[in-house]
């Protein structure tokens, strides 16, 4: 398990898994678990950092998807508030206004308001939220 962990970052949850797919009794279980989180191959506030940064820089995902993805892992809040907070504001703002500029331009809709519509949906599912990218299409309008 050790190297598991130490393979790329893990969450508690995946490890879990992990073991009772290996149809590793729960006693033995905890004591793996209680193994790796003393000898620091599992921390939740590392992996949530790593899957925030990743994901965005990698995945170009919005906030929004990325807490989405750190709650499935059961990642606290507190821990995705913290994870959240590595993403630089002027570089997430950067990637909605890249994403939506060749959205737009890769869509073939003669109609601009289809066209923008579309766009913003794409940035939604993205994981991007609503008034960060009303702030950017407002910001083309004036």
């Amino acid at each position: 398990m050790k190297h598991y962990c130490a393979y790329q970052e893990r969450c508690q949850k995946e490890v879990e898994e992990k073991l009772r797919e290996l149809k590793v009794d729960r006693d033995m279980a905890d004591e793996i678990i209680l193994s790796l989180l003393h000898e620091n191959f599992l921390k939740e506030e590392r992996y949530a950092r790593a899957i925030a940064r990743g994901k965005f820089r990698i995945n170009q995902w919005g906030k929004n998807k990325i807490k989405a993805a750190l709650r499935f892992s059961q990642i606290s809040d507190n821990l995705i508030q913290m994870a959240l907070s590595e993403i630089d504001d002027v570089e997430y703002q950067q990637t909605i206004q890249k994403l939506y500029d060749s959205k737009y331009q890769s869509l073939r809709d003669s109609k601009p308001a289809v066209r923008k519509q579309k766009t913003i949906n794409y940035l939604l599912q993205k994981g991007f939220e609503m008034g960060d990218i009303m702030k950017l299409v407002n910001s083309f309008e004036i």
